[in-house]
């Protein structure tokens, strides 16, 4: 046997016993969720992707799934159902929680709401009852965020000084002017940020997070783990980047006025936020291939100081 053969072995019984560990954690938290038969339970792994597991459950001719955090900073998401809950935002059902999972409905069975699909990124009666849930989120959340202060994630947290430096040596494009344009000015355009009126926003919007009535006169996102402080552009440009031309223009004239600062301000941030995102992952993805093409074309360096005028 080859080194390599040895090593391939290792890892698969590795990777195996890593999986029977979870599943013994999934049954342990269903257990505490209240479906505590192993007997009757069927488990139906759907995915993971870091440290988040997503199963399917048949319980005594119930249907469920289970969402378990292996990392406590993902729990953040139990909170996230919570609050909407108090808001009173749609969301899928919520049956049970423990501090590292959640049992929730399972839409392949529900009798009101279907999973969305890619057409639905071109569908304008989607596109309008899409907006009237942003809107809900935005509304509700902006209040929620000035009487509670929550403590919760802020997807621009992310830029730093420190990341700004390793993402200008990571893209290989230390002697742009942009990255000394941002680290001069710093507290000068995060104090323009902090300027901004504040509510919950989603931040991850894709039909793969989307839910739609089977009347179509309803639509919500779920996967609440990237929900959290920011403003409402962010959004904006976060749904309308997915749909297609018209379904986008129909979706913001449902949504109705857009903060033009907002909009300045988030022109540069997601781009910024993208690439730190990206470099942070073992191999640069190829959906922040634009965003790295915007800081070579000086369209970042256009951006902010497009933000600095704004004073």
């Amino acid at each position: 046997m080859t080194f390599r053969m040895y090593m391939t072995i290792i890892n698969i019984s590795a990777r195996k016993e890593k999986n029977m560990n979870i599943i013994e954690d999934i049954y342990i938290e269903l257990a505490k969720l209240g479906l505590s038969d192993n007997n009757h339970i069927d488990l139906k792994e759907i995915r993971n992707k870091d440290g988040i597991y997503l199963f399917r459950v048949a319980y005594k001719n119930k249907h469920y799934v289970v969402k378990y955090f292996l990392k406590k900073e993902y729990t953040r998401e139990i909170k996230n159902y919570s609050i909407l809950k108090e808001l009173n935002i749609s969301t899928i059902k919520v049956f049970a929680h423990t501090d590292r999972s959640i049992l929730l409905e399972d839409l392949e069975r529900s009798e009101d709401y279907r999973l969305g699909v890619a057409a639905d990124l071109s569908d304008i009666e989607v596109a309008k009852v899409l907006a009237a849930w942003y809107i809900d989120l935005h509304n509700k959340g902006e209040r929620y965020i000035i009487e509670k202060h929550d403590n919760l994630y802020r997807e621009i947290d992310i830029i730093t000084k420190e990341n700004v430096e390793f993402l200008k040596h990571s893209s290989n494009t230390r002697d742009y002017k942009v990255w000394n344009i941002i680290l001069d000015n710093y507290d000068m355009i995060f104090n323009k940020v902090e300027e901004l009126e504040k509510t919950l926003t989603y931040n991850d919007f894709y039909w793969t997070n989307l839910a739609v009535s089977k009347d179509t006169k309803k639509a919500m996102m779920f996967d609440y783990n990237l929900l959290g402080i920011g403003f409402r552009y962010s959004d904006i440009r976060n749904v309308c980047s997915s749909l297609s031309e018209e379904a986008g223009r129909v979706f913001i004239e449902e949504y109705g006025e857009i903060n033009e600062t907002e909009k300045v301000i988030d022109d540069a941030l997601s781009i910024l936020i993208t690439l730190i995102f990206a470099y942070k992952r073992p191999k640069f993805p190829g959906w922040a291939q634009e965003s790295l093409n915007a800081v070579f074309r000086g369209e970042l360096e256009k951006a902010f100081k497009k933000i600095l005028d704004l004073y």
